[in-house]
């Protein structure tokens, strides 16, 4: 095992030192009478949260992992049960996919040795198995099921894992933020070519990063061992979803990210991988002769009619209620309906469809309804089956707390997320120099939904509250008048300073006290120490958590949730000190001064500390008039959501079940 360095729990000492230095200067008249007993006692206290603060970020980092065999061991626990859940969402809570099968489809050149002609997704880990290196491409049509046959990979090589192999984890390329890197001085070129070191970092930083912000339990020191020791197998989903247009260029998003994964090696090797991606954005590349070098590139075919009855026949309760879906995909092989369910997406939403009953057992839907003239063309059958399949999830995932969801509001609840994805997908806009998602739905990232200015603005409002509101407790709570100049200094200095943080608004990150081991995470240290007490019980559980041996997805809830609370504990205190010091300094103790200014200091403390959770209570302050209403729980409607398969989980965002899903219920026409 590593031995660590004490640097971390040392400047969490620091800190602490520091803090206890500050109030004693501020409480040093206390002798001469020049503080009052309750300015003592509030020395006093923050001396003791910052003594038990210091003394909790010790023990935090005492437990961090330094063990990379050992920690991808817990890695892959948590691995295999997120993803084992995502399987089952994307298969509609049955266990039995699509045995698709797959032809290798080889490139002009550099492709991976061991490649066999064809394969199965039952037989995908053996495959995958052969190829030297280990790269591997999946492409289909949309609704081909690329996930799935990656899924399928992903957990037959967890499931076989030896202690030392590698840790298959999923991310979703959209969230690579190859925009952000560029503006950082280490984003890839325009044009082609890639030192091995750089992309390595790239990818290095992305993943890490990745593992960070999604595995509650995973500091940046143990991400960065696991990534170093070659203990991660990057499953990168979705290339395809990274530009809008179905045929990207030289220029494009997608064509930058095969150039840095081009030169991403291990050692003197192409680093393994495997990525997914729809054929024609794929083909679409290869015409710029641009591919994914020293790999496999398979293509999922579509099913047959043969394929489609086998799974309707494996899946349905009584095979006789679809004969005539049966017969006519046994007679017109070629039929609109023989087309429209030629995808295992397709299949399973028709299957989920017409297999659900009411109470009494009688079926809702019978499929003959699948062989009606009026559903003669693929877009037909598409919306028909969509629009039940809607429906019958809001009707069948109803309990105490979501009986209010009516079909009408899940459909324009989802429409408006859905259009606001499309929308980022299509512009391509940036917010601060990110590129935002098209596909992932996390909480406190979907402010730019209620537009650029009304959301800080509405942050503002809450932060100034809130901080008024710690002004007042001071001032009816300790029986403080105070001057109409001193109220009038703090009205400017709020407005002042909350005004250049609104114009900033940095990207919220959460708390993780492995941060301290970095140059910046003890710069971010110092900044958040007045705020220490309410995140460091968070932290601190967290970090029992991984000295016990579990590791979880982080819940995007718990993140807004720490944010909030710590936010209104750092504004109530600003407003308290603020007009403690601002006292002091009117009876003429000038060292009271510090109030003042420990006060003022407070206010962006309070705006970062609680920068997730204002940005999502701005969001539904500035959405709940108007056709973009959303829903005051909207965390708990995308967990139902999720649950009730319309949704789908990737780390601590939020996907649609399927794209077509997200495209229809985007489209105006479809929403109530």
């Amino acid at each position: 095992m590593n031995r660590r360095r004490p640097t971390g729990w040392l400047w969490a000492c620091v800190c602490a030192a520091s803090l206890a230095a500050v109030v004693a200067w501020g409480s040093r008249g206390l002798n001469r009478g020049d503080v009052d007993p309750v300015g003592a006692a509030l020395g006093l206290a923050g001396l003791a949260v910052a003594g038990w603060s210091g003394w909790m970020s010790w023990r935090g980092l005492r437990h961090q992992e330094t063990d990379a065999v050992a920690m991808a061991g817990r890695l892959a626990q948590a691995v295999l049960r997120a993803e084992t859940e995502a399987r089952t969402q994307l298969l509609g809570g049955d266990g039995t996919p699509v045995d698709v099968r797959f032809d290798f489809r080889p490139a002009a050149a550099r492709n991976a040795a061991g490649a066999a002609v064809e394969g199965r997704l039952s037989e995908v880990a053996t495959y995958y198995r052969q190829l030297r290196p280990g790269r591997l491409v999946i492409t289909g049509a949309p609704g081909a099921g690329k996930t799935v046959l990656a899924l399928e990979l992903l957990l037959a090589l967890l499931e076989e894992r030896g202690p030392e192999d590698p840790v298959p984890v999923r991310l979703p390329l959209a969230s690579w933020d190859l925009l952000s890197a560029a503006h950082r001085g280490t984003g890839p070129s325009t044009g082609a070519g890639h030192a091995p070191g750089a992309a390595a970092r790239m990818v290095r930083a992305w993943v890490c990063r990745h593992l960070v912000d999604t595995y509650q339990g995973i500091s940046p020191t143990a991400a960065a061992a696991l990534m170093d020791a070659g203990l991660i197998l990057p499953v990168l989903d979705g290339l395809d979803e990274m530009d809008a247009s179905d045929t990207p260029g030289y220029g494009s998003r997608a064509r930058q990210a095969l150039d840095v994964l081009n030169a991403f090696q291990r050692g003197r090797a192409k680093a393994n991988l495997v990525l997914t991606c729809r054929s024609g954005q794929y083909q679409a590349l290869e015409e710029w002769e641009v591919w994914t070098q020293d790999a496999a590139r398979v293509e999922i075919g579509r099913i047959s009619p043969a394929q489609a009855r086998l799974f309707i026949q494996q899946r349905v309760g009584s095979p006789a209620r679809w004969q005539g879906v049966l017969d006519t995909l046994d007679r017109a092989p070629s039929s609109p309906l023989a087309r429209a369910l030629s995808t295992p997406w397709r299949l399973t939403v028709a299957v989920t469809v017409y297999e659900q009953r009411d109470l009494t057992g009688a079926h809702l839907h019978s499929p003959q309804d699948l062989i009606r003239p009026e559903l003669a063309g693929d877009r037909a059958v598409r919306d028909h089956l969509l629009k039940l399949f809607l429906q019958d999830a809001t009707t069948r995932h109803r309990d105490s707390r979501s009986d209010t969801y009516t079909p009408e509001q899940v459909r324009a609840w989802l429409g408006v997320l859905a259009a606001y994805l499309n929308s980022n997908a299509a512009t391509g806009r940036t917010v601060a120099g990110r590129a935002l998602s098209g596909t992932d739905l996390v909480l406190h990232d979907l402010w730019p939904l209620a537009g650029r200015r009304r959301p800080r603005l509405a942050h503002l409002a809450l932060l100034a509250g809130v901080f008024l509101g710690g002004a007042a407790l001071g001032m009816g709570g300790l029986g403080i008048t105070l001057s109409a100049g001193a109220a009038l200094t703090m009205t400017v200095a709020l407005s002042a300073l909350g005004l250049t943080y609104v114009l900033a608004w940095p990207v919220p990150s959460r708390l993780d006290l492995g941060r301290l081991r970095s140059p910046q995470g003890r710069r971010a240290a110092t900044f958040w120490l007045a705020d220490m007490l309410v995140p460091s019980v968070a932290v601190w559980f967290s970090g029992r958590r991984t000295a016990e041996g579990t590791l979880s997805v982080l819940d995007p809830r718990v993140l807004v949730r720490i944010s909030l609370t710590s936010g209104l504990v750092a504004g109530l205190g600003a407003g308290v000190l603020f007009v403690l010091g601002a006292s002091e300094v009117a009876a003429g103790n000038l060292p009271a001064a510090v109030g003042v200014v420990m006060g003022i200091m407070l206010v962006p403390v309070a705006g970062s500390a609680g920068g997730a959770g204002m940005r999502y209570i701005a969001l539904l302050l500035c959405t709940r008039l108007g056709p973009g209403a959303l829903p005051w729980r909207l965390g708990r409607f995308l967990r139902w959501a999720t649950t009730a398969g319309l949704l789908r989980g990737a780390g601590i965002a939020h996907q649609f079940r399927h794209r077509e899903l997200q495209d229809w219920l985007a489209d105006p026409a479809n929403r109530p």
